[in-house]
C-alpha cells in the first residue's frame, strides 16, 4: 500500500540513487566481493532505467551535433587515469598495497581483467542512462544528483586515499556530474557523455593495472 502512494518515478529514482551505496557497503565492505557489488548495482540501475524511461532509454544514446570541441571533450576522459597514476604515491594511505587490496575484494589476475572489461563496456551505459538520462536537467545550476553521484565513489576511496584526496576526488566527480548533465542538456543526447565515460574508465583501469605491477 505504501508503494502505491509514492509516485512511481520518484520511487525508482530513489532506488537507483541508493543502489550504489548499498552495493558498496554489502559487496565491498561486508562480502568483500567487488563483482557482486557491481552486479547488484547494475541490476538495480537496469530496472530503474526501464521503469523511468522505458524503451526511450536507448534513444537517449544518440548521435549528438558534432561540435568542433566534441573530440576534445571525449579525450578529457584520459585525465582521471593520468592523475591517478602520477599522484598515487602521495595520495594513497601509507599502509595501502593496491594489489593486495584488489585481492581482498576477489579481484586478482583473470578476475581483475574480466571485471575491468565489464566495467568499461557496461558501466558507462548504465550510469549515464540513469544519473544523467533519468534526471532531465532544467537549468545550468548544480543539483543534488551531482553530489550523490560523487558520494558513492568517495566512499570507495576512503580506505585507499588520504582524506584530502578523498575530498578532492569527491569535488572533481561532482563537477564531472554537473558537466555531463549540461552536455546532455545542450545536445539532447548522451553520446558525448557515454564516450567520455568509457575513455575515463579505460584510463582508470589501465592506471590501476600499472600501479599493481
Amino acid at each position: 500500500m505504501l508503494i502505491r502512494k509514492i509516485p512511481v518515478e520518484f520511487f525508482f529514482k530513489t532506488c537507483g540513487i541508493v543502489s550504489p551505496y548499498l552495493a558498496v557497503f554489502l559487496g565491498v565492505f561486508y562480502f568483500k566481493n567487488a563483482l557482486f557489488a557491481l552486479l547488484l548495482y547494475h541490476l538495480t540501475l537496469s530496472i530503474c532505467i526501464i521503469e523511468i524511461n522505458g524503451v526511450t532509454a536507448l534513444k537517449l544514446i544518440k548521435s549528438d551535433p558534432i561540435w568542433h570541441i566534441s573530440r576534445l571533450i571525449c579525450l578529457s576522459g584520459l585525465f582521471p587515469g593520468v592523475v591517478i597514476y602520477f599522484l598515487w604515491p602521495i595520495a594513497k594511505l601509507e599502509s595501502i598495497n593496491l594489489a593486495q587490496l584488489m585481492e581482498s575484494v576477489n579481484l586478482k589476475n583473470t578476475s581483475f581483467i574480466f571485471f575491468a572489461l565489464y566495467v568499461c563496456i557496461v558501466n558507462p551505459f548504465l550510469e549515464e542512462s540513469f544519473w544523467r538520462g533519468c534526471f532531465k536537467p532544467g537549468s545550468w545550476a548544480p543539483r543534488y544528483i551531482d553530489a550523490l553521484f560523487a558520494g558513492y565513489h568517495a566512499i570507495i576511496l576512503v580506505p585507499v586515499f588520504k582524506p584530502v584526496f578523498v575530498l578532492l576526488s569527491f569535488t572533481a566527480l561532482m563537477c564531472v556530474g554537473w558537466i555531463f548533465r549540461n552536455i546532455y542538456r545542450m545536445t539532447g543526447g548522451l553520446a558525448i557523455d557515454l564516450l567520455t565515460h568509457i575513455i575515463a574508465d579505460i584510463a582508470i583501469f589501465y592506471a590501476v593495472w600499472k600501479i599493481m605491477q
